[in-house]
């Protein structure tokens, strides 16, 4: 008998959804006036202009490259950006008589959305559950640094946990991981070990170096690019300018996705003249529409293909690669009508596709969490690697890996030390700068993290920046995970979900966001950023309207923990001047010689890429082919495999509007997308309501109240959005050797409610 985990009582409401065709073109004109709808009540267009340019600020949102300076736009910003600024310059106030008037128990009821619309948190607060109100209150900087540095003084260091966003620059992400293994821990679980931990698995692995290998001028000039698990219209929008630029320069797109995403299909550039004409451009040549967890037999099949027909390039292969032979052979064994079923795809569109990437002189494999978070995510990377290394398409012009991150600094957070398996030549090189004991041992990645938390095993907690409740899979079993801590810090701008399931004691420390100017003893500060390609760059806030809010900068923060917990001289002069970190990081990670003098430079620098070179730091120094399992997955009648994806109004946890209107939805997030032939098998339709139900090893889990949405979807697929169906994700449901939740291909079945939509009473909307 299955036992049901708890159900947040958000997650019983409806908020009864609106929805109209979809489009099949993005961004536009139409683009242009929602940015301004956001942008112009928050204060946030002077920001704008100088956005992504030198001496302005990094976008706080994706992590998109930056083309040279000399080939930007007037405007180098995208929808979602203007959205992400606008969340930092609103002026409105989550003041103390905002924490004054809700309990955390009340604070649940609201959505992310609600919360986030508050404002910007205005000074530090203090709930302290042994007082029995249930509020948050002011509190002094200083009487927050002594309840921290109290806690961490008598914590044993596998109980500290010190969570980080990909938002942190890298100057507060190197400060961050210095006080944690000061601590004597490296429990530093971040936001990629449930993104593109597959990525730097597979990666690592396969090239020696856990990030792509290409750049922007290589998407702009290769022959063919296929895109794998994507919706750039919505994550990364500036991509689809590069990628017209690469179909005017001759190159082809392969689209591979369950769903018909806008961005894929065609685009209508706002700064094209033409495009108030109505013209737009085609993206996708061939649109692929695999199955959930298809990638991997299609990469197989293709692969397999490319060695029947000798469309290999044996020279790369002998020079630079190791374990041909085994990989061929597996290829060879592999059952057609296999690999057919796991792809959802025809034998013409993967024969079509071969023939595209053996015409192709240049090829880039591109893919975001569409590929990485299924259970064997990090084996379906490998594969397309293999394609890459197949036909010698790794190291040249054009051609390599480009997996795209999401937050504009999550590669940079790891460069730095934000992970809890740094190799042991960063951790010594630590330990010779800074004269203490840096762990050996390996931390806690995210779902161990929580899994700690949830056991009892951890006490206390600390995030710089992020929303982990919101973001995290198996929510109920989240938030009671994070209550179940002594302590829970919290640097943060605005409120949001996880502020409201605070541990017995809990702080959040209002941070200066990107935007904001940062004065400290040696005048004006700037911070830096790697963006997906591996480029640094600096990013200067200007705005000075939250300087009557009493706020610090998260190096402020985290470095007066440091200095009032273990006294060091070190912490003080970081505070003072965020060049004395790069200095430490220049010292102690190789890549970064000359790093205050080369973040001068318009447009930054590139670390160090082997791949990129031909230089591959494996065990054998060469580049590994491998042989990985077809593993479909088996779908039991009457389920379907069930993928978490960003509405058009969101980034990440952040619910910035109500509106995907890319794919026709309108004033609210409790849908499923599902194919209208898999619907009238089940006996449903369009607009009725169902209960969407998961069960993994015996526990039931539940997310009440979806309308049901007929969609152009994959067969035996669904969609729905996160954090709204992460509750139906088993927090032990892991991606195979990277621990990644498995957020798109967890099995699930729809429980009809008997009822449709429009007799649905909007029992609490999520506008309110």
């Amino acid at each position: 008998m299955s036992t049901p985990n708890p159900v947040n009582p958000v997650a019983n409401q409806f908020d009864d959804p609106r929805v109209s065709k979809k489009k099949n073109v993005a961004a536009g004109y139409g683009g242009v006036f929602h940015a301004m709808q956001h942008a112009v009540p928050a204060r946030g267009l002077l920001p704008l202009v100088t956005m992504n340019k030198h001496k302005g600020i990094d976008c706080p949102g994706c992590a998109w490259p930056e083309p040279d300076q000399a080939d930007l736009n007037i405007a180098e910003f995208c929808e979602n950006g203007a959205k992400a600024v606008a969340e930092e310059t609103t002026p409105d106030r989550a003041d103390r008589d905002f924490w004054a008037s809700f309990t955390v128990e009340e604070l649940r009821e609201k959505t992310d959305h609600w919360l986030g619309k508050r404002g910007r948190i205005t000074e530090p607060l203090l709930y302290d559950r042994s007082s029995g109100d249930g509020h948050y209150r002011p509190v002094s900087w200083e009487k927050a640094f002594s309840i921290i540095a109290e806690k961490l003084q008598r914590t044993a260091p596998e109980e500290a946990i010190f969570y980080t966003s990909g938002r942190a620059s890298n100057e507060a992400a190197y400060v961050f991981q210095l006080l944690a293994r000061r601590m004597g821990s490296n429990n530093l679980p971040d936001c990629g070990n449930m993104c593109h931990e597959s990525t730097s698995s597979a990666l690592s692995q396969t090239v020696g170096l856990g990030k792509g290998s290409t750049t922007i001028d290589d998407i702009h000039t290769t022959d063919l690019l296929i895109s794998v698990g994507q919706n750039p219209g919505t994550n990364h929008p500036r991509g689809l300018t590069a990628y017209t630029r690469c179909k005017e320069n001759g190159g082809k797109i392969i689209a591979v996705n369950p769903m018909p995403e806008a961005g894929l299909m065609n685009f209508r550039e706002p700064q094209d003249p033409t495009t108030a004409l109505g013209m737009k451009h085609k993206i996708a040549d061939e649109y692929l529409q695999v199955r959930l967890d298809g990638d991997r037999a299609l990469f197989q099949a293709i692969n397999k293909e490319l060695i029947k027909r000798d469309a290999i390039d044996h020279e790369f292969i002998d020079k630079f690669t190791s374990g041909f032979e085994e990989t061929r052979e597996h290829l060879l064994s592999l059952d057609d009508d296999e690999l057919l079923r796991g792809s959802g795809l025809t034998k013409k569109q993967i024969m079509d596709t071969v023939d595209s990437i053996v015409e192709a002189q240049s090829v880039i494999i591109t893919w975001t969490l569409g590929v990485t978070q299924h259970k064997d995510s990090v084996g379906t990377i490998r594969e397309m690697v293999n394609t890459l290394l197949l036909t010698g398409n790794m190291g040249r012009p054009g051609a390599g890996t480009a997996p795209l991150r999401g937050h504009s600094n999550v590669q940079g957070n790891r460069t730095v030390g934000i992970w809890e398996k740094m190799p042991d030549h960063f951790l010594e090189a630590l330990e010779n700068r800074f004269e203490f004991s840096v762990p050996r041992e390996h931390g806690f990645d995210t779902v161990m993290a929580l899994q700690a938390m949830r056991d009892n095993k951890a006490s206390f907690f600390m995030s710089l920046g992020g929303n982990l409740v919101r973001v995290a899979s198996d929510t109920g079993v989240t938030e009671k995970a994070m209550a179940a801590n002594e302590l829970t810090v919290h640097l943060s701008t605005k409120p949001n979900g996880s502020h409201a399931w605070p541990g017995e004691k809990s702080l959040i420390l209002p941070v200066r966001a990107r935007t904001d100017t940062d004065v400290q003893k040696s005048g004006p500060q700037q911070i830096t950023v790697e963006d997906s390609v591996g480029k640094v760059h600096a990013s200067i806030g200007h705005r000075t309207a939250n300087n009557d809010l009493d706020l610090r900068s998260e190096v402020d923060i985290i470095c007066s923990v440091g200095r009032e917990t273990f006294g060091d001289a070190f912490w003080q002069p970081m505070i003072d001047d965020y060049g004395v970190i790069r200095d430490h990081i220049e010292a102690t990670i190789d890549g970064f010689e000359g790093y205050n003098r080369r973040i001068e430079k318009p447009g930054g620098f590139y670390l160090p890429n082997g791949p990129r070179e031909r230089i591959f730091e494996t065990s054998d120094g060469k580049a590994h082919l491998t042989a990985n399992e077809t593993a479909n997955v088996e779908v039991p009648e009457g389920h379907f495999m069930m993928s978490t994806v960003r509405s058009h109004d969101q980034y990440n946890s952040t619910i910035y509007g109500l509106e995907d209107r890319y794919r026709g939805i309108h004033g609210g997030r409790r849908v499923v997308f599902a194919s209208a032939k898999d619907l009238k098998e089940q006996g449903l339709k369009d607009g009725d309501m169902v209960d969407l139900v998961s069960i993994y090893e015996g526990q039931e889990r539940r997310a009440p109240n979806f309308r049901v949405v007929a969609y152009d979807h994959a067969r035996g697929c669904v969609s729905t959005y996160f954090p709204e169906a992460n509750q139906l994700i088993a927090l032990d449901n892991t991606v195979k050797e990277s621990n990644t939740p498995v957020s798109k291909s967890t099995i699930i079945r729809m429980e009809p409610l008997g009822v449709t939509a429009k007799d649905m009473p909007a029992m609490a909307r999520a506008d309110q």
